[in-house]
């Protein structure tokens, strides 16, 4: 839906391909820019019963709570009689967010996600979003807030929002124990190996990731991890017990001005 750092928007044609039909629970456990749902047509399979955004930055939460209901949130940012590109704007929404990062608010708020959505659309690659500086466009470039604003009066965009039928803020293990059954589906996505800093309000560390192939070995479900290759990775995953495939990518998060574009080899992991 929005720019997020890892965000899988480019990948998720390719991801989509493997995931099952049978299931009656999707569920992605890092839920991130939900590209891999949206950019797919999950809420048409005929068993499924739910479908579960999760994430532990409560405020990507709450912005995927308020997309469920794309009307009313459209309607809230339309009133509210918000611009893109306002530097001003984006550095006091900034401000207020960082004042709340402590404090409660409402689970559902459609104020906290718009601001929340106006910031994150106009820093770098949703990168560090608390931390980054304004990018100005300087009228080149449509502003990725407004792209953001057009997906929620989207017909086939809305009906897979309004599909949606949880919207969690559990860590990965509260999450993993919640969904589990022999019916459930779960994407991972989770921060890659030894780039857990360039997010936003998250506490994955390395010790994470072999966590979480523990929990991963136990499940009744079924699952799809994506990595770039580390070392280690064969052991937490030995390709003897998973399905491996990979695809080279371009990547996104690696653009420099007037430089080639890296590419990376993308790995999706899998125990069917």
């Amino acid at each position: 839906m929005i720019s997020y750092i890892g965000g899988k928007s480019r990948m998720a044609k390719w991801i989509n391909q493997y995931i099952p039909e049978d299931i009656e629970n999707y569920v992605e456990v890092f839920g991130g820019a939900f590209w891999v749902y949206i950019k797919n047509n999950i809420h048409q399979l005929p068993n499924i019963n739910k479908i579960v955004y999760n994430d532990v930055n409560r405020y990507m939460v709450n912005l995927f709570q308020c997309c469920t209901e794309p009307h009313f949130f459209l309607k809230h940012i339309i009133e509210s009689g918000i611009k893109s590109q306002d530097k001003e704007l984006f550095y006091k929404y900034q401000e207020e967010i960082k004042n709340t990062c402590n404090l409660g608010f409402s689970d559902y708020s459609f104020d906290m996600a718009m601001k929340y959505a106006y910031i994150a659309t106009q820093v770098f690659s949703g990168s560090k979003i608390m931390k980054s500086k304004f990018i100005d466009l300087k009228g080149k470039y449509t502003s990725k807030f407004d792209t953001f604003v057009k997906k929620l009066n989207d017909p086939d965009i809305m009906q897979k929002l309004h599909a949606i039928t949880d919207c969690t803020n559990y860590d990965y293990t509260e999450c993993i124990a919640k969904y589990d059954t022999n019916k459930t589906f779960f994407y991972l996505d989770p921060p890659y190996y030894k780039t857990e800093n360039y997010y936003s309000n998250h506490d994955f560390d390395s010790m994470d990731h072999e966590n979480l192939s523990v929990w991963l070995k136990n499940i009744h479900g079924k699952f799809a991890l994506s990595y770039y290759y580390f070392e280690g990775l064969e052991e937490m995953y030995p390709q003897k017990d998973f399905k491996w495939v990979a695809k080279e990518f371009t990547k996104v998060a690696g653009a420099t001005k007037g430089k080639k574009q890296n590419k990376g080899e993308e790995l999706l992991i899998m125990n069917y």
